[in-house]
């Protein structure tokens, strides 16, 4: 894959990947959804993925091990993380000969699925309670397949633990790990596929020291401003690039 990218692109890149960083050490989460969407405005999912790859997975490590009490996060809930991983490996297919317009499109639809949370939380989900283990392997699968292919796992993973009401700690845990997890099978795919090249994970590694002093700067901060409010800018924010993704290849397709 060739990250050969005009100078003002780089800098676009480079300022994302701080942003994302920042909203990931304030709230816990949010460097994919945040980076993916918004650098596929610029260039093509896979190129976005591709040079954020490394700062993803290293920004979730991070947020894993921060707090501690791993007992009621990744120690019982360890096998969802598990099913993101054939999940991630049938979504990794999907990005590699899936059309971008259409990967934008469905993007697009993940996003407007995460920004009516609320709405969704509203659903009875006793079935999620009742049958934790079912549910937390559906969930884990369809977090996977939505990671490997268009890198935002959120709305299934979300929609689970929070039915089963985590502690906002425990919940970021376990679902950076299941982050980490689908980015991992997401990473060796496009790797076997010939979509990762060395030049590639070499041009990550400046950016995976701006998303951690970001992240860092994020952390400083994290308790002198309300999350709420991070949470309301990031929302409007996704709402903006959910709106533009759609269009976009809407647009698009609409024309071939």
């Amino acid at each position: 894959m060739s990250v050969d990218l005009p100078l003002a692109l780089w800098v676009a890149i480079f300022a994302v990947v701080a942003v994302a960083g920042l909203l990931q050490g304030a709230i816990g989460f949010g460097f994919p959804v945040v980076a993916t969407p918004l650098l596929a405005m610029l260039m093509d999912i896979r190129t976005a993925i591709v040079v954020t790859v490394i700062p993803n997975m290293i920004t979730g490590l991070f947020a894993i091990v921060r707090g501690g009490n791993f007992d009621a996060s990744l120690g019982r809930y360890w096998p969802v993380a598990a099913w993101t991983i054939p999940g991630a490996l049938i979504g990794t297919q999907i990005l590699i000969v899936a059309p971008q317009d259409w990967l934008k499109l469905f993007l697009a639809i993940a996003l407007f699925v995460y920004l009516r949370q609320e709405a969704l939380n509203r659903v009875d989900w006793t079935t999620v309670r009742t049958h934790p283990k079912t549910s937390g392997a559906v969930a884990g699968f369809l977090g996977g397949f939505l990671s490997g292919s268009v890198n935002v796992a959120l709305p299934p993973l979300l929609i689970y633990f929070s039915a089963l009401s985590l502690s906002t700690l425990a919940m970021t845990q376990i679902m950076n790990l299941c982050f980490l997890s689908a980015r991992m099978i997401q990473t060796g795919a496009l790797a076997l596929a010939g979509q990762l090249d060395r030049t590639a994970l070499l041009v990550s590694l400046p950016l995976t020291g701006i998303a951690l002093a970001t992240m860092w700067a994020g952390w400083r901060i994290q308790d002198r401003v309300d999350a709420k409010t991070y949470k309301k800018m990031l929302r409007v924010f996704l709402w903006v690039m959910a709106i533009g993704l759609a269009v976009q290849s809407g647009w698009r397709l609409f024309l071939t």
